[in-house]
């Protein structure tokens, strides 16, 4: 089973999952007052799918440059604050599914090449996904999206103003689109993540690079692979010096 949904596969996903938060809400006989409820957001989203599934070339010309931005922002943040009522309401399973679902959303707006600006729900997606799985060729394609993911977040995010933080969503993105590409043994996406590593998390990237390879000469990884780490390594070694 491919690992990426398309957005329709990923709308089959949603309305699966969302079915029991709703039930758990319905029964939960909490007070929203002004709170935007699971039936609204589940309503909304509906409505986003059903635009998300059309042709971009076919939608209203009139409209701006920036208008598949802002349907991909909307629909992960409406997915966002759905796992958060889930969350709320104990389906644990239906949290998860959703923001694997928002991996989606971003595989579509990097097909529409714009920028990305909610970023935690599909870093957690990615994150759930990659550990999923141990068939590089399968993982092959997951990793090739996080590079997509970190081009389309780096024009909100590459500034890393909040470095202090190790849980941010952008280091944990580059740390994973590293050990991704690395499981995958996909050497031209490892180099390609090794140098955005370097770039932007130079303080992390030589302990990276050298718990790497440990993990690759342990691990059944072919010569080239072993080959990657050890010149990334190296590299990140001299540039302490």
């Amino acid at each position: 089973m491919a690992l990426i949904l398309d957005i329709a596969e990923a709308q089959k996903r949603f309305e699966q999952y969302t079915q029991s938060v709703l039930a758990a809400f319905a029964s939960s006989g909490i007070a929203t007052g002004e709170q935007i409820t699971p039936p609204m957001i589940v309503d909304a989203l509906r409505q986003l799918f059903t635009v998300l599934k059309n042709d971009v070339a076919e939608w209203d010309p009139s409209l701006p440059e920036d208008e598949p931005e802002r349907i991909a922002d909307l629909t992960i943040g409406l997915l966002m604050d759905l796992a958060t009522w889930a969350d709320r309401l104990g389906e644990k399973q239906a949290k998860i599914a959703l923001e694997m679902i928002t991996v989606s959303i971003a595989a579509w707006l990097c097909s529409q090449h714009g920028a990305l600006h909610t970023l935690e729900p599909v870093v957690n997606g990615l994150a759930v996904l990659a550990n999923s799985n141990n068939e590089p060729d399968a993982l092959k394609p997951l990793a090739h999206l996080m590079g997509e993911v970190v081009s389309a977040a780096s024009a909100d995010y590459a500034a890393d103003l909040d470095s202090a933080d190790p849980q941010r969503p952008w280091r944990i993105l580059l740390l994973n689109w590293g050990i991704t590409a690395t499981r995958a043994q996909d050497t031209g996406e490892m180099r390609k993540a090794f140098a955005a590593l370097t770039h932007h998390l130079p303080v992390d990237a030589n302990t990276f690079f050298q718990e790497g390879m440990q993990q690759v000469s342990r691990g059944d990884f072919p010569d080239e692979v072993k080959t990657v780490m050890a010149e990334a390594a190296s590299k990140a070694g001299h540039s302490l010096h």
